[in-house]
């Protein structure tokens, strides 16, 4: 995304009252339209299509007053991402210019924009220097559970993959789940927004490039959408739709050891060690506790990765994880 397209969204985002979802005074109305005016034709478009379809009708509606101007070229661009296609008619040079090649392209390849940070201001700064995961918190974790050290190590070490938590900007792993947000929204965004909602889990993988770049660009451009009933942003529900951190627990599951999602993802930011946190009020919520302590790794399994955990030996990897570690243990002397 562009600078100019980047500050064409924020002026959108700075006209909204969000507590109350209503617009307010005209200069940053006036300014998203300067700054619209400046993208060439393929960008407008697709700063445009960003928008919430709220957000959009209410851009609309300024366009008669805006002292920025709106020119016939924003308005072809308003009808190509409003109506879903070419208008009958084609203003000025739009033709000869190329700009009618952009729409058509846009329509049958809407590539969504790339969205390089949080527009809302809503997610805690990244978090370069995030501690990882020491022996005391080790100690801690199993001290909890009433389980061994080795045991916790063991899980952490299979259960998390190999990952880290953070990745190297600071932000916490994550992975943003179409499906969930589809979920959350009543599939309202599958037609304006297919990027970030999909009705199926496999309907919603092609939307993800295996890089982290990507997936918070995902969760940015679901987090300025809004709720229609409540103008509220729609962060939270974002924000609910993906995994976080070492141990990827999905927000939704917020409520295992925190009150509310605002302050789950703020942890989230925080260190590994909330991830783990995370991750035992998940295993303590659904009374998993025993499973560990009595080293029944299928039941383990069975209730962290489902049904199916057999097929990829969780339970013999977490018992192969468990016996290594608590050899290397006892021959340190340390706690086991």
């Amino acid at each position: 995304m562009s600078p100019e397209c980047e500050l064409f969204i924020q002026s959108v985002l700075n006209a909204i009252d969000f507590t109350t979802g209503a617009q307010s005074g005209p200069p940053d109305w006036d300014n998203a339209f300067r700054r619209l005016i400046g993208l060439n034709m393929y960008e407008m478009l697709r700063a445009l299509a960003a928008l919430d379809p709220l957000d959009l009708a209410l851009l609309w509606r300024q366009q008669q007053s805006s002292a920025g101007g709106v020119n016939w070229r924003i308005e072809y661009a308003y009808n190509v991402v409003h109506d879903r296609r070419l208008p009958a008619t084609t203003p000025g040079d739009l033709q000869t210019t190329g700009q009618v090649g952009d729409a058509r392209n846009f329509l049958a390849n809407p590539t969504p924009l790339t969205f390089d940070r949080d527009l809302t201001g809503t997610l805690p700064t990244p978090n370069a220097g995030a501690p990882t995961l020491s022996e005391p918190d080790y100690v801690a974790a199993a001290a909890r559970i009433g389980a061994e050290v080795s045991t916790v190590k063991a899980v952490a070490q299979v259960e998390s993959g190999g990952r880290v938590g953070f990745g190297g900007d600071g932000r916490p792993i994550i992975r943003y789940e179409l499906h969930i947000f589809h979920g959350r929204t009543g599939g309202i965004y599958d037609r304006t927004h297919p990027h970030l909602s999909q009705p199926t889990l496999a309907a919603g993988n092609r939307y993800h490039t295996g890089s982290q770049a990507n997936e918070w660009s995902l969760m940015y451009g679901a987090m300025i959408l809004r709720n229609g009933a409540g103008g509220h942003l729609r962060n939270e529900d974002a924000w609910q739709s993906a995994s976080w951190g070492m141990f990827q627990l999905m927000g939704f599951n917020f409520g295992v050891d925190w009150n509310d999602i605002g302050t789950f993802v703020n942890d989230m930011f925080t260190s590994e060690a909330m991830h783990l946190r995370g991750f035992l009020g998940y295993i303590i919520t659904n009374h998993m506790q025993n499973t560990l302590v009595n080293h029944n790794w299928a039941g383990f399994a069975r209730g962290y990765n489902g049904a199916a955990y057999a097929a990829n030996n969780y339970d013999q990897n977490i018992a192969a994880a468990y016996a290594n570690i608590h050899a290397s243990r006892l021959r340190q002397r340390l706690t086991p």
